[in-house]
């Protein structure tokens, strides 16, 4: 054994699981660049927001490397932030010093592309309070989707597992994350309204009353629902075979709810499929070659029980 494994090992933080601190550095340098363009675009943010930035920094970074951080923690800490992180994306976009968002330029490309606007027709075309209700069903199932991989391996104790899914579903919110800062769009929801409202009903209701409560505009572009729920799909059947086939039929009665119920142009939908699909199969790829590389049986990484 090395002086550094001897260190380590002394220290309680060396892992054959190196993956286990993947996804909480892979936040803490998504947070560090997210800073400083706060601290660049300072004078068209509240300091209050700066501040909330930095402190989500330093908890996260804690997480991830500090000795006596519980083991539960250091596992669903990038998970526990998503909120916050999404919440704080239109200051973001502030401070990356953009007036207004890129609608109409994905308007012109859903011309173009589909000859309409798929999010303004489908529902006028096909008006159903029974469709419209099981579709808005399915899109409201994405904050179930989000944990429903982790939470699976992570009770079954699947740790090393975990740790890769939830790499993934980080690296996939991250893409998204940029886009948006870089590319805001706000969403057809924004520009008119949609026929899905004729149709009525307690679920639709509910889906509207969350979007307004918790939605960041200039989210749209690319779909993190439909982003998300792809990688959950691949991760859902990489892990569980066909039982995970069940993530798969729901994420697509959500693509297609986004769509129907005006919340995401299709385009939209297109480039979160595309994402999720790409992303995942990246990181996938990525924590295998880690994985396996020589030298990495003592990586510095802690473990889980």
């Amino acid at each position: 054994m090395n002086s550094e494994s001897s260190r380590l090992r002394s220290i309680g933080t060396t892992s054959s699981d190196i993956g286990a601190i993947w996804a909480g550095a892979l936040l803490v340098v998504y947070l560090a660049a997210t800073q400083i363009l706060l601290f660049v675009g300072h004078s068209r943010v509240p300091p209050t927001g700066i501040a909330l930035h930095a402190a989500l920094l330093i908890a996260v970074a804690a997480a991830t490397w500090l000795e006596g951080v519980p083991r539960w923690l250091r596992a669903w800490a990038p998970l526990f932030a998503l909120l916050f992180l999404y919440s704080e994306l239109p200051l973001l976009i502030r401070a990356a010093g953009h007036q207004g968002s890129f609608d109409g330029i994905v308007v012109r490309w859903e011309q173009t592309l589909f000859g309409g606007q798929p999010s303004l027709q489908w529902a006028a075309r096909w008006p159903s309070r029974l469709l419209s209700e099981l579709l808005h069903a399915t899109y409201l199932s994405y904050y179930g989707i989000i944990f429903a991989v982790p939470a699976g391996l992570y009770f079954s104790g699947r740790r090393a597992e975990f740790s890769r899914a939830v790499f993934a579903l980080m690296l996939v919110f991250v893409v998204c994350f940029i886009s948006y800062i870089a590319f805001p769009v706000a969403g057809p929801r924004y520009l008119w309204v949609s026929p899905a409202n004729a149709s009525g009903g307690v679920i639709r209701s509910a889906t509207l009353w969350l979007l307004e409560a918790r939605s960041s505009r200039g989210t749209a572009f690319p779909s993190s629902h439909v982003a998300v729920s792809v990688t959950q799909s691949i991760l859902a059947y990489r892990y569980f075979g066909r039982k995970g086939l069940i993530i798969a039929v729901v994420s697509l009665g959500l693509t297609l709810g986004a769509i129907y119920g005006g919340f995401h142009y299709a385009i939209d939908v297109l480039a979160g499929a595309f994402v999720g699909a790409f992303v995942t199969l990246v990181a996938l790829a990525a924590s295998a070659r880690l994985t396996t590389a020589p030298g990495q049986a003592n990586a510095n990484a802690p473990t889980y029980p």
